[in-house]
């Protein structure tokens, strides 16, 4: 069997597309600072409990791996990106509109506004006509 190449997206990349990886790839890199944090109270500090921190660190670093990978799954032009940054997105805006109305519009405004940037953007033509590969 022979190996077939992979189709290309259409025409140039769209700047929305750089964009939305770019805000993607920035919601990873917050994800993996606040799990450096984490590991910080772990090692220098005492946290409230070992188990939780280290879960929590798990999870952190575990979900900055997969938004790294979502980001660049956009960039190359893969459909299977939109998905996953759309459910992270959803669940960034559950966290800070609450956040906003509950006294904190920093943290809000930190959560909300990059994913409303991303649900906007996802949406464009120009992004669903260039993330239309499935094969890898």
């Amino acid at each position: 069997m022979t190996p077939t190449a992979a189709p290309t997206p259409p025409g140039p990349r769209p700047r929305a597309v750089a964009v939305l990886a770019a805000v993607v790839l920035l919601e990873a890199l917050a994800l993996a600072l606040a799990g450096a944090r984490l590991l910080w109270s772990l090692v220098a500090e005492e946290p409230l409990t070992v188990g939780g921190t280290v879960f929590l660190l798990v999870v952190s670093f575990a979900g900055a791996l997969w938004l790294h990978r979502v980001a660049r799954g956009l960039w190359r032009g893969y459909r299977w990106p939109r998905a996953a940054a759309l459910v992270v997105q959803l669940f960034l805006l559950v966290l800070g509109v609450p956040l906003l109305q509950g006294g904190q519009p920093a943290a809000g405004l930190a959560l909300a506004l990059p994913a409303a940037v991303v649900l906007l953007l996802l949406f464009r033509p120009a992004v669903l006509a260039w993330t239309s590969r499935t094969v890898r």
